[in-house]
């Protein structure tokens, strides 16, 4: 290797990494491999990501660098020939239902600017196309282009009456506040069954507005204010910030999303929508799936709109490119998964001429079937041949193939792992016995797990599937197996299972999904699977104290930093730094606490075990068989106290699987679950997926993993291609006939395998 051509790295101990060593060649495309939670995200983030920021900030003015987001420098000894990195990785692009595609990536900037010159309605301003903008924004939908609905058959059930909980919604249980109000008003009998309430009576129990009402059975006048179930539900939902997490939970279930009545999705008023350019509206181009858009605005053909033109559509074909061309404009950001957004990223950095840049990108392939990667490789050559260094955390085969070098991070995961284990190309790691990568490379056979395929013990039916792009689908769901959905990204996979299978027997399924546990500091994998308590009672037992000595939310907890561990200290231009709390030192708990112990150590230490040391030192049996369920989804190198905002989506999906184990005869939707998995980690999953359904259970899973969807017992494969070339079924059967069908891209890939 030529060592004026590489970026050094000396001495990281950063997280778990064992004051590793090593060289990246610059201008190549670099892997990071090995088993999750081995340390890869700690090289190219916490090290040369950070690192690459820092220095790179140090340049800048301190009246500059308050502006951007400051990093601290990482536990390394030294990082040298770095030049300033861009990180494209897949953190959802958050954001209220305002931001869109067309926003994020300035498309519908530029579109605004050519309606307000070309369009056929004078003397409207750019700002009049605007839907965050009072002059343009639909008055009704207030430029969200969506509105909500609420099927009352879904909330209420009319055979009881309010005393026996006839409203399904938490907020209106017997003995709630909303529910006590309702009893209060003197309007309503809350013994009668709702089917035998007036028109009236049902009028003032979901739909009446904002009222104020008063009672004067306490002796003295009480004042409240109500206001209808449903009506408060959509008023709810219609917040201009969005559905929070916590609405997400208690009134989505009852929410029926669909185009605004006034604008019809166009999220403008309707005189500005009167304005066409090729008798097309600016919503009308807006709500096309972008290959669509690029065929219809390129034929416009006015001289003087050709720069405007040129870079609408520079912008729109990366989109394209990167196989997002089912997406619109108007489609809000928050509904992006994190490979989606990590792709509408990736076109945004398409457009620039920058050389001898640092891109740090995260399983750039991830949520793409086998048949939409071609496209992302290439692109990924292309940066690189602009003279820039590609460094790629991957599990994905097809992209370590094409890397020039890479370096594997392990033998295992958490504190077992932060070591070089092999290094060079994939050759190199094939032939490399300490490799656990290279062994899976050498033997595909070794992800063939599922040889022999179950049959049905039922089914449950969905008829004239129409939501999104389902073209009014009739599919047999079968019970008792694993089944994968399949089909490229965009085919109608999430709309199906998601949106119409799980919507439809929501009380039969358990929905896991990757997001994030975001803003839970003080929730940890303990407390998760609920043994945090049991702990604490035996630390309580064998001191004769008081169990809330040991939380680190109560007495017990360091006064100084309230229990983190850690203090924010705002250093103003600096931005936040986040520092070891210097009375704790980073354990939680006053001096007194740790004190007490439970074989030989204190709570600070146990917490500080891994899932793996903890299911030998714990006797309790319930504490040792929820354990033994993190162990089971391959995160047995979490510490017990590890907290809940340090996951990632693929640790948060399978600690959210991991508490859910116990039950029997459930249908488990997973969405993606070998997202940020190594093939070792693949193998765990299935045997873990292959003894949930041995006990009785269903599996659906949405997958473009080939190696994971030849072990399903059965598939239901979606297209033939995305947006509205998808939504139809190709192919219904088991891997072999799936692979037999020459109409099914999921087929095409299979045949190499089985």
């Amino acid at each position: 290797m030529n060592t004026h051509k590489s970026i050094k790295i000396i001495g990281a101990r950063e997280n778990n990494l064992k004051n590793i060593s090593l060289e990246i060649p610059r201008n190549q495309i670099t892997c990071l491999v090995g088993v999750s939670g081995s340390g890869k995200s700690t090289i190219a983030y916490n090290i040369l990501y950070s690192e690459g920021q820092r220095q790179f900030l140090e340049s800048v003015s301190t009246y500059a660098a308050r502006l951007l987001k400051r990093t601290q420098r990482p536990d390394v000894d030294d990082v040298t020939n770095l030049s300033p990195t861009i990180s494209i990785d897949q953190k959802q692009l958050r954001g209220n239902p305002r931001s869109t595609v067309g926003t994020a990536t300035e498309i519908y900037t530029y579109l605004r600017l050519l309606f307000s010159r070309f369009g056929s309605v004078p003397n409207l301003s750019a700002g009049h196309f605007s839907f965050n903008n009072p002059k343009g924004a639909c008055p009704k939908c207030k430029g969200v282009g969506q509105e909500f609905t609420v099927d009352p058959t879904t909330i209420i059930d009319f055979e009881k009456s309010l005393a026996e909980g006839a409203v399904n919604h938490n907020n209106y249980r017997p003995g709630n506040r909303l529910y006590n109000i309702i009893g209060s008003s003197g309007k309503i009998d809350i013994n009668k069954p709702i089917k035998d309430f007036s028109k009236d009576e049902l009028f003032f129990l979901l739909y009446t507005p904002r009222i104020e009402l008063s009672n004067q059975d306490q002796g003295f006048v009480q004042r409240f204010s109500h206001e209808g179930i449903i009506t408060r539900l959509i008023k709810r939902a219609g917040d201009l910030r969005g559905i929070s997490e916590r609405k997400e939970k208690t009134d989505k279930p009852y929410l029926v999303q669909q185009p605004c009545s006034d604008c019809f999705g166009g999220r403008l008023k309707k005189e500005i929508l009167q304005s066409k350019i090729r008798e097309k509206s600016i919503g009308d181009y807006s709500n096309m799936e972008i290959t669509k858009f690029i065929d219809e605005i390129s034929q416009f053909k006015v001289s003087e709109a050709h720069e405007l033109i040129n870079r609408i559509l520079e912008t729109s074909k990366c989109l394209a490119d990167v196989k997002l061309g089912y997406l619109t404009l108007n489609r809000s950001l928050d509904t992006l998964s994190g490979g989606e957004a990590q792709r509408l990223k990736l076109a945004r950095e398409m457009g620039n001429n920058l050389i001898e840049m640092i891109y740090i990108l995260d399983e750039p392939t991830s949520g793409l079937h086998s048949h939409d990667c071609e496209n992302i490789i290439n692109i990924i050559k292309n940066l690189r041949d602009k003279d820039n260094t590609i460094i790629a955390i991957e599990h994905d085969e097809k992209i370590m193939k094409i890397a020039d070098y890479l370096v594997e991070l392990g033998p295992k995961a958490g504190k077992s792992g932060g070591k070089i284990i092999s290094s060079g190309n994939i050759n190199d790691l094939i032939n490399d016995s300490n490799s656990v990568t290279g062994r899976y490379l050498k033997n595909n056979r070794l992800l063939q797990i599922n040889q022999n395929r179950r049959k049905p013990t039922d089914y449950l039916e969905i008829q004239n599937a129409n939501v999104n792009n389902l073209r009014n689908i009739n599919c047999r769901v079968p019970l008792g197996l694993l089944c994968a959905f399949t089909g490229v990204s965009g085919s109608g996979k999430s709309s199906l299972l998601i949106d119409v299978f799980a919507n439809k027997f929501r009380d039969k399924v358990i929905v896991i999904d990757q997001k994030a546990m975001s803003g839970m500091a003080r929730g940890n994998s303990a407390t998760y699977i609920g043994i945090f308590d049991r702990i604490r009672d035996l630390f309580a037992k064998e001191n004769n104290v008081s169990k809330s000595i040991f939380s680190f939310n109560s007495s017990g907890a360091c006064p100084d930093c309230k229990g983190l561990g850690y203090k924010k200290i705002d250093m103003h231009f600096m931005g936040d730094v986040t520092v070891k709390c210097e009375t704790c030192l980073g354990k939680r708990y006053k001096e007194e606490t740790l004190t007490y112990k439970y074989k030989g150590k204190n709570i600070h230490e146990v917490l500080e075990m891994t899932i793996d040391e903890s299911l030998s030192f714990f006797d309790d049996e319930i504490i040792k068989h929820r354990v033994e369920t993190l162990v089971k989804v391959g995160l047995g190198y979490l510490e017990l106290g590890q907290s809940h905002d340090t996951f990632s989506g693929g640790e948060a999906q399978r600690l959210k699987l991991a508490s859910q184990l116990h039950k029997k005869g459930e249908i488990y939707i997973l969405d993606e679950p070998t997202a940020g998995l190594h093939f070792a980690d693949i193998e765990k999953l299935l045997n873990l997926l292959n003894e949930l359904v041995e006990n009785g259970n269903t599996v659906l899973v949405i997958e473009h993993n080939m190696n994971f969807i030849r072990n399903a017992d059965w598939i239901i494969d979606l297209g033939p291609g995305g947006g509205n070339e998808g939504g139809e079924i190709v192919a219904e059967g088991t891997p072999e006939s799936v692979a037999e069908n020459k109409n099914s891209f999921t087929g095409q890939y299979l045949r190499e395998i089985i």
